[in-house]
């Protein structure tokens, strides 16, 4: 597989896109061939510095009019076939969003902004991103058979260009790296959107199925506090569900949230821990058979839904209830 990397050099930024596409190709491609660079200039650009900074040995130089951003997808789309390219990349930023949207529209193809990594198969191009202001990893597939036009992160003008100028010209290589402390991913499978948290993620639809389900909100305080409170319902053999606010923190994967963002649940017993009790979050557990609320406030909303409301710490109430389960079925054991 052929990716086309695009600088706009009619543009104050060239040195910055040169500089991130230049670490991309490098370090964030994978099965794929960074074959050639797409300059567009306008009548002032020095073509001998331009070829020089191009993150690619093969280049191509396109004239465009400043400030035109539909003669340059124009232009774009009429080489679009010559380069034999399945990819297009940009570098990040406004500019670049506008050209790949407007590439795509042309050639209709598919856009997808703000790449972290892409992986080229057979089936097509696998991109990893950020979502949800950095907090979740999402994974996408863009299928094979239609001109790619993506945008690359900010975040590689500036890590790994030293590494990458070291390096120069068209490389693919194999194998993954994390480039943010965001979790890296428990499994290789690449769906319309996964999240990537260290926490066991069952699908929100087999929290339907539970029967005995514990849910934690907001007031978990941390990823660590969640983790905290998922020990707990482990040991007690409850299934575990969050809030989505949990799950929009990074605290916890999406594919456990429970309400109007996630499973609807009907267990014999669910405890909703340190959640407040959004009407979303009540349609998710409103069935349960019993529901207890966890909560340091009384007058909490969840309270009045609850069929027993505990005030209290809610990871210590969960562990202490914990330790009786463990000593009641250890009592039991033969």
């Amino acid at each position: 597989m052929r990716a086309a990397l695009v600088l706009d050099a009619t543009r104050g930024d060239v040195a910055r896109q040169a500089r991130t596409l230049r670490a991309f190709a490098a370090r964030g491609l994978h099965g794929i061939e960074a074959a050639e660079s797409l300059v567009l200039l306008d009548e002032r650009g020095d073509t001998a510095t331009l070829v020089d900074v191009s993150p690619t040995p093969a280049v191509r130089l396109v004239r465009t009019p400043p400030r035109r951003a539909d003669v340059a997808a124009d232009g774009l789309a009429s080489l679009a076939p010559q380069t034999g390219a399945a990819l297009f990349l940009f570098a990040g930023g406004p500019g670049g969003t506008e050209l790949a949207a407007r590439l795509a529209r042309r050639v209709r193809g598919c856009v997808l902004t703000d790449a972290l990594e892409l992986s080229g198969s057979a089936e097509g191009l696998a991109c990893r991103r950020a979502a949800y202001s950095n907090h979740l990893i999402g994974h996408y597939r863009l299928p094979a058979g239609r001109l790619a036009c993506v945008t690359v992160d900010a975040s590689w003008s500036d890590t790994g260009a030293a590494a990458a100028s070291s390096a120069p010209g068209p490389c693919a290589r194999g194998g993954l790296e994390v480039l943010s402390e965001t979790p890296a991913p428990t499994t290789s499978s690449v769906g319309p959107f996964e999240c990537v948290e260290p926490l066991d993620a069952s699908p929100a639809a087999g929290l339907t199925e539970s029967r005995f389900l514990v849910v934690v909100g907001r007031g978990a305080g941390s990823r660590r506090g969640v983790e905290r409170l998922a020990a707990a319902a482990r040991r007690m053999g409850a299934d575990l569900g969050v809030s989505r606010p949990v799950a929009m923190n990074g605290w916890a994967p999406a594919g456990l949230t429970v309400g109007v963002s996630g499973a609807r649940a009907a267990p014999d017993l669910c405890l909703v821990a340190a959640a407040s009790g959004a009407p979303a979050l009540v349609w998710g557990v409103e069935r349960a058979a019993f529901l207890v609320a966890v909560n340091t406030d009384d007058h909490a909303p969840i309270a009045h839904e609850a069929d027993a409301v505990v005030v209290d710490d809610a990871a210590t109430v969960l562990e202490a209830l914990a330790d009786m389960v463990e000593e009641h079925g250890a009592g039991a054991r033969p």
